[in-house]
């Protein structure tokens, strides 16, 4: 089972473990939870959407439902 794991998780990213993405309702989702968790000061929150933000493939506009 472990062993399963591990290879779909090796299979889902590239061979660096900096090559992972995010589709983009994954990320707006992502940063509405950001924007909301009040642990967090306004510019963590701003630097944390910005680094989430370079892990989209392609254009991401629009709001989360």
């Amino acid at each position: 089972m472990l062993s399963f794991l591990v290879a779909l998780t090796l299979a889902s990213h590239d061979s660096s473990p900096y090559g992972w993405h995010m589709k983009c309702e994954d990320f707006l989702q992502r940063s509405v939870e950001i924007q909301m968790d009040p642990n967090y000061d306004q510019r963590t929150k701003y630097n944390l959407i910005a680094y989430l933000r370079s892990k989209v493939e392609g254009e991401c506009t629009g709001t989360y439902t």
